[in-house]
């Protein structure tokens, strides 16, 4: 071999971000020279005696760390697998084999060190008492088409249950485990199949053919094939930014699908739907809409999110970024709602609107109502609905509202409703509804065209119905027109709202993603267990569940660490932070709590004291210094190595409605719903460590 191609395996990108910097920049020379000739002279590239896999290879990166590679028998691609210590290198890839399946043609990576283990102890008590086995409706033939190695098929033979699936998961091909999930999870060989899109491969498989593997979609969502020095360049310069290069089968099914309509996605936390809707930008631009004066709309409820998407579009789209328009959509409103009047708005703050609402009580004289209940029914009933007239208001659903109103009772706080909107329009001021609304109805009376040729969204479980409504109205209807990624679980903002209602027709045009890239299954475990027994919407009036949602990668159990007093969580959250900063940067922590009270008047001053820098996460303020701290809302679409979740008891998590809260039981239990979502969002924020501490009276959302 004189020359060779690169391929970069995953695992590569991860452990290459952990080098010093310094064998970093070696193990780019390296790379680079690689290219020219790999096996000369100096760069020792050898094979490894102990290596189970004798085409497996090591290069020098200096005296103390390697390279590892697999150099295919054919061919001149050299895959990049893994760079470390020399020991922990040697270590790692020691049991680990690299081959081309029979069946599917996938590359595949496993550890044949469980098939010369010893059956489980589960799989003994189950032949001794006859409990069938797990894969005991698949034979031999449906195992080897889901992609399990021959080595292992006698070892996957031996489950009996999901925990001794769980225990031989980090040694299975991610292709092969994806299904035997599927398949535990009740799931038929066929229909686990068509949920995955799998096809067995009609033609013989050639196993040495490690080039033609490289092509395989289920083999790219391990291995890249590097196209030229530029990208090899851009690669090491993010390793940890795998969503550039590393996409599931599943989710470049989406990016690439051809709709006449709008496309809904759902999944899980950490499933990659931001990933998707990235990609499916960048695909739209060089696929479809490729004129120059074709642009997209990218939009999301959160600020901080839509600041984050720009960042990684720019990367990733490269010179196509800049017919994107990356806009949080109440700034989109409000900058074309100040265009469309000639004057700058100004929102409401909280005591503004309070102020505003007690001038109408006291206006409207005597009633029976407090200040809570003409918030909430602002709130729930006007704006969630669209109310701009009594005759509407009559009408209006009050489902969950608690307090019957007959026609008398609903005139009576109709004029105190529409005394506060004169109240909001003589102060110059107005809610972000407002601003939605009158957005909206202009376009949709002036059936205007704004030049987009396709509105993507983001977070969508958080918008309104108006909201809605007003990405329908941006985007003229027609194919490829909208792209909308959400995920009800997560809905700790909006209410439940049917796109079908808002003129979003999605049917037919709707997929679920289901693995879980960001976290470990331990961490998804723990997660998941705050939602149980809710019942969750899909967006469009039906229920969606978490059905066949797993995560590959294992890891620590999540602590849960309940104290009898503050002090005592105090000391345990400084011990953490300090163990956990000797052994990663402090910019990979995160410290979060339920409410900017606690935040920034307790845990802030506590890392004072104890002398650990750190950066309060804002709006707009996701990078700085030492540990982040941050409120659970601020953590939506961010992630960390490590998360500990502090306070998280009763009073706080689930947080007390405010005295004289005008709640009945249905919104006492919305409430709680949303709690359990927020804690569900933070808890999945974690990849690889997560703690959850609390003191006092155990909050009940833990069990």
């Amino acid at each position: 071999m004189v020359t060779a191609n690169l391929a970069f395996a995953r695992t590569f990108l991860e452990s290459f971000a952990k080098l010093p910097k310094k064998q970093q920049k070696k193990v780019r020379e390296m790379t680079e020279r690689f290219q020219d000739d790999p096996t000369r002279r100096g760069q020792n590239f050898e094979p490894i005696k102990q290596a189970r896999d004798p085409k497996v290879r090591s290069v020098r990166i200096d005296q103390t760390y390697r390279m590892i590679l697999v150099q295919p028998d054919r061919g001149d691609t050299l895959i990049c697998v893994w760079a470390d210590h020399h020991d922990d290198a040697y270590d790692w890839v020691k049991n680990r084999v690299f081959e081309v399946n029979p069946k599917s043609g996938v590359l595949q990576v496993y550890s044949v060190e469980e098939c010369e283990a010893p059956e489980p102890a589960q799989a003994k008590k189950a032949q001794a008492v006859k409990v069938p086995h797990l894969f005991a409706g698949f034979d031999d033939e449906e195992l080897l088409l889901a992609g399990v190695p021959i080595p292992l098929l006698a070892t996957v033979r031996a489950l009996v249950n999901d925990i001794d699936l769980d225990d031989l998961a980090p040694h299975l091909p991610e292709d092969a485990c994806e299904l035997l999930y599927l398949f535990a999870a009740g799931y038929s060989f066929l229909d686990a199949l068509d949920e995955t899109s799998r096809k067995p491969e009609s033609k013989p498989v050639d196993v040495h053919d490690f080039e033609a593997a490289l092509e395989h979609p289920e083999t790219q969502r391990l291995f890249h094939l590097v196209e030229g020095e530029a990208e090899l360049e851009a690669i090491l310069d993010a390793p940890l930014a795998k969503w550039r290069v590393f996409l599931h089968p599943s989710q470049r099914r989406l990016v690439q699908m051809n709709a006449q309509g709008p496309i809904r996605v759902l999944g899980g936390a950490g499933t990659g739907k931001t990933v998707v809707l990235m990609h499916r930008a960048k695909y739209l631009l060089e696929s479809k809409f490729t004129a120059p004066e074709d642009r997209l709309l990218v939009t999301t409820y959160t600020k901080t999110l839509a600041e984050d998407l720009r960042k990684q579009l720019d990367e990733l789209c490269g010179g196509h970024a800049q017919r994107i328009e990356v806009k949080h959509l109440h700034s989109w409103a409000s900058q074309y709602y100040e265009r469309l009047v000639g004057r700058r708005l100004r929102i409401a703050s909280d005591t503004e609107r309070r102020e505003a609402m007690q001038s109408a009580i006291d206006e409207a004289g005597d009633t029976d109502y407090s200040l809570s209940f003409f918030q909430e029914e602002w709130d729930q009933v006007v704006q969630l609905q669209d109310v701009l007239t009594s005759e509407a208001y009559f009408k209006a659903r009050r489902v969950g509202r608690g307090t019957r109103l007959g026609r008398k009772q609903r005139m009576q706080v109709w004029k105190v409703l529409e005394r506060y909107r004169e109240h909001l329009g003589l102060a110059n001021l107005a809610e972000w509804q407002d601003v939605i609304r009158e957005v909206r109805l202009y376009l949709e009376d002036e059936d205007r065209k704004l030049g987009y040729c396709a509105v993507l969204a983001d977070e969508v479980q958080d918008l309104t119905p108006n909201e809605l409504r007003l990405l329908r109205a941006i985007v003229p209807k027609g194919p490829a027109d909208m792209f909308l990624v959400g995920d009800a679980h997560q809905r700790i903002y909006g209410g439940v709202t049917r796109m079908g209602a808002c003129g979003i027709k999605i049917r037919g045009r709707s997929k679920r993603l289901k693995l879980n890239y960001r976290t470990t299954d331990e961490i998804r475990t723990q997660a998941v267990a705050v939602l149980e027994g809710l019942d969750i919407d899909d967006l469009d009036g039906g229920s969606d569940s978490l059905k066949g949602y797993r995560s590959l990668r294992s890891g620590p159990v999540p602590e849960l660490l309940h104290f009898d007093t503050s002090g005592e969580e105090e000391a345990a959250i400084i011990d953490h932070l300090r163990r956990w900063i000797e052994d990663i940067p402090p910019g990979e922590i995160c410290l979060a709590a339920r409410t900017n009270d606690l935040v920034e008047s307790r845990y802030a001053q506590l890392l004072t004291r104890a002398g650990i820098e750190f950066t309060l996460l804002s709006s707009g303020q996701t990078s700085g210094k030492g540990v982040r701290l941050a409120t659970m809302h601020r953590l939506k679409g961010l992630e960390f190595r490590r998360v500990l979740l502090a306070s998280v008891q009763d009073g706080e998590m689930p947080k007390r409605l405010p005295q004289g809260t005008h709640a009945d039981q249905a919104s006492i239990e919305d409430h709680e719903k949303r709690e359990r979502c927020l804690l569900y969002v933070a808890a999945t924020r974690a990849r690889d460590q997560l703690t959850i501490t609390g003191y006092g009276k155990r909050s009940g959302l833990l069990g």
